[in-house]
């Protein structure tokens, strides 16, 4: 004959010193039923983590559980798959910092051939405009001169865009400083750079107003041609 709770803790109260056996009873049952929740709980932790949890149905979670372990098995040794995976991750690393540094490389070497045809052009079209000593003009036009995905070089001229040829006339149309002075004058006229003349350097034309330049215009031009020609 099996005795419900009722009848047992009815019972435990009839003897001496019932009442606190019925409460030592009632506090070891919950103890049990506590751990039993604990286990459920951390059971189902790991049923899910590992995706077989499947309504409380432990044989089919086990079964599934099974199927897992099958798989890995197929795949290789379960106790060398960390160690495979953490070798896959630190190849795909490697392969990533060679291709990011591959990648770096090529946009250096882009830029430098940018560099180099965009002075190139420069020094052309100065020359071509009969600009004195281009080789130091050129530097003035750092940073505003972009080469197109065609190859094709455009200058800033405020909001507009121009052809690199087409804004390095209209700079020096701008700048009659920056152009050869091709007027022979005869050997009485005319103010020269000779006896009691000043030289202008490249260096004095950046320190002056362009007030101040066309004011020494004649001097200026022939002492940079004379520089130009030695």
């Amino acid at each position: 004959m099996a005795y419900t709770l009722e009848q047992i803790y009815a019972a435990l109260g009839t003897v001496e010193n019932g009442g606190a056996m019925v409460a030592d009873l009632q506090n070891a049952l919950q103890n049990t039923r506590n751990e039993a929740a604990r286990y459920r709980t951390d059971r189902n932790k790991v049923l899910d983590a590992l995706g077989l949890r499947d309504d409380g149905n432990v044989e089919q979670s086990l079964g599934n559980l099974a199927n897992t372990l099958n798989v890995i098995r197929q795949i290789g040794d379960p106790g060398k798959v960390g160690t495979q995976i953490t070798d896959l991750q630190k190849s795909l690393k490697d392969l990533t910092d060679k291709y990011n540094e591959s990648q770096k490389k090529a946009q250096e070497e882009h830029d430098r051939r940018v560099r180099t045809s965009v002075r190139s052009k420069l020094l052309s079209a100065l020359t071509q405009g009969k600009a004195v000593k281009p080789e130091e003009i050129v530097k003035m036009f750092s940073g505003s001169v972009t080469m197109k995905d065609d190859d094709t070089a455009v200058m800033k001229s405020g909001d507009k865009e121009l052809s690199l040829e087409d804004g390095v006339a209209a700079w020096l149309k701008a700048n009659p400083w920056a152009v050869k002075n091709d007027v022979q004058t005869g050997a009485g006229g005319g103010s020269g750079s000779g006896a009691g003349g000043h030289k202008y350097s490249m260096e004095d034309l950046k320190k002056m107003s362009r007030e101040q330049i066309n004011e020494h215009w004649g001097e200026i031009s022939k002492g940079l041609n004379e520089g130009a020609e030695k």
